[in-house]
């Protein structure tokens, strides 16, 4: 996306880059164990959301600050220029908030949008299953009636900051397993009720970001659902095509940090006496990487432009979500080809155990979300029109 910004919109990038010179953290400050990092990035996210960079375009009966697409765009754009750490209410932003906007009661919009957007409540999402992932159709959790409320029971994986979450928006099935994506309804799950259990999974990082969800004979009242009973599929596809394309505009922040401070890393490490940045190879590789990062950039921007002027994100989204997948797998392997075998002793110091998990959490990046050849089918089937056959 071109911006030709007015004086207007250049005052607030101003605005935005003297807020991010003062309180911007270095990276050297965020607490690398994972308790201390969360509640460190909430606090940041929080500042942000109060200085007026979080949910800029969001309704501001709802907490957001009602103000036209553009500006968050500008906000997002300079974030990454000022190498910010992405926050950590991801799901909450990017893939559940977009939800409760466009289905979401009045009274439900204005009880759990303004938490989302101050990281006062984390929020966390149970769609996949141990027998259903990409294939949410088949999907076994039960919500079953009881006394006018629903009765939950069943098992997510894959759940993206479960041990840290206050919500959990879960697909669940209202009606017979015959009736597929028709019977399936979406819940707001208070993660703090009887029969909730959490257990998070650690990866090959160290790190548990992950949890799997265990349900039982949840109770969650009538007012928690969302949207209409059966409705919970076309929810789904909403909250998806953000979760791939509009959660691609703040995941760009990120992948740009990296890159940020590769290229640092590169012009201090040294090979016979010469810094590493000044190869030809190096240099050629974190160019690309930067490309990559920039491309990713401009389709985010397109696709969340279109989204917060009212159009339907829609199967456009996978195609953000490959460029994305492919940029963050690029910029991680990119730290392993330029910092080399140092990589395979993190515990050397805190820049090598950096680049050693970044680059492990990256493999995940073609499969979460909705694996790659899923993104490829959708791109020919719906965009491209192909032939089945």
């Amino acid at each position: 996306m071109n911006l030709r910004l007015t004086a207007a919109q250049e005052q607030l990038r101003g605005e935005v880059r003297a807020f991010l010179q003062e309180h911007c953290p270095a990276p050297a400050e965020i607490p690398h164990e994972l308790d201390a990092r969360m509640a460190f990035l909430r606090d940041w996210q929080r500042r942000c959301y109060e200085a007026g960079y979080v949910g800029r375009a969001w309704p501001s009966e709802f907490g957001g600050g009602g103000r036209p697409p553009v500006e968050q765009i500008i906000v997002d754009e300079e974030l990454a220029a000022a190498g910010a750490p992405e926050f950590p209410n991801i799901v909450g932003l990017d893939v559940i908030g977009p939800s409760l906007l466009a289905f979401g009661t009045d009274e439900q919009r204005r009880r759990y949008v303004p938490p989302i957007l101050s990281a006062q409540e984390v929020w966390c999402q149970g769609f996949s299953e141990p027998e259903a992932g990409s294939d949410l159709g088949s999907l076994r959790a039960q919500a079953t009636d009881r006394d006018g409320d629903f009765l939950v029971s069943g098992a997510k994986t894959w759940t993206s900051w479960g041990q840290y979450a206050r919500w959990c928006g879960v697909l669940a099935r209202t009606e017979p397993p015959e009736t597929r994506h028709k019977g399936i309804s979406f819940l707001i799950v208070d993660m703090e009720a009887p029969g909730v259990e959490v257990r998070p999974m650690t990866q090959i990082t160290g790190h548990a970001e992950f949890s799997e969800l265990f349900l039982d004979e949840v109770v969650v009242p009538a007012e928690n659902l969302l949207g209409a009973r059966g409705q919970g599929w076309a929810i789904a596809l909403h909250t998806l095509a953000h979760e791939r394309g509009t959660a691609a505009l703040p995941r760009q922040v990120k992948l740009r940090t990296w890159v940020d401070r590769l290229v640092a890393d590169a012009r201090t490490r040294t090979i016979d006496g010469r810094p590493i940045a000044e190869r030809e190879d190096v240099q050629v590789a974190l160019a690309r990487a930067l490309v990559a990062v920039e491309v990713l950039r401009h389709h985010a921007s397109r696709t969340v432009g279109r989204f917060l002027n009212g159009e339907a994100v829609g199967p456009a989204s996978s195609s953000v979500k490959l460029v994305m997948s492919e940029a963050e797998q690029t910029a991680a392997a990119t730290a392993l080809d330029v910092l080399g075998e140092s990589l395979l002793a993190p515990e050397a110091d805190a820049d090598n155990a950096h680049w050693y998990e970044t680059y492990l959490f990256s493999r995940t990046a073609t499969v979460l979300g909705g694996t790659q050849q899923i993104q490829r089918n959708i791109v020919a089937d719906r965009i491209l029109r192909l032939p089945q056959e």
